[in-house]
Parts: C-alpha cells; structure tokens; sequence
C-alpha cells in the first residue's frame, strides 16, 4: 500500500528545505505533472492537483506501492489515507475508571 507521511503546508516545508521557488512543469512525453524547485530539487505531483498550485497544497515524503523509489510528493490538502476511526478528547484521555 503506499504511504504518505511527514506531511506538511508547502509554505512549511519551503521554510525548513530553504526554497525560495516552486514551479509545477508538465513533461511534454508524458503530459505528466513535475515540480522543481529554486534547489534544483525535483517532487512528484500528484494528478488530482492539475498542475494548479497553490498555499492550500501540502508536501508528504511518498512511498509507493509497486516499489518505486521514495520522493516528495505535492498534493491537494486532504490527500492521503483515508481516516477509518479516530477519538477526540477534550481533557485528558479517557481511563477505565471514568470510561462511560
């Protein structure tokens, strides 16, 4: 299954890797979505996002399924597993003496 993970706002991750730019580019073989960065680094991008970017998109460090190799990847805001159950606590966590 692949696995998204260390994600965060793409102004957050720009501060911490020191990017100053971020440009999505469309591969003219592929019609594939890239983006590269004022490092030179280069990012996956994932196809939801139509190339559009903008301060809503998030970065998560990806590992895919079918083995390929890691990398960033550049996502819509909500992109990744999706949640099958979570709890919520106001205070402190519950404990089985005032578990109701």
């Amino acid at each position: 299954m692949s696995a998204f993970s260390k994600t965060q706002s793409v102004a957050s991750f720009a501060s911490t890797k020191g990017i100053s730019n971020l440009e999505i580019k469309k591969n003219p073989k592929t019609g594939k979505f890239f983006g590269v960065d004022s490092n030179g680094d280069t990012y996956r991008v994932a196809d939801s996002l139509g190339g559009q970017l903008t301060l809503e998109c998030q970065v998560s460090w990806f590992t895919p399924e079918d083995g390929a190799e890691a990398s960033y990847m550049v996502h819509p805001r909500g992109e990744g597993a999706p949640t099958v159950s979570s709890l919520s606590f106001s205070k402190a966590p519950a404990n089985a003496e005032n578990a109701i």
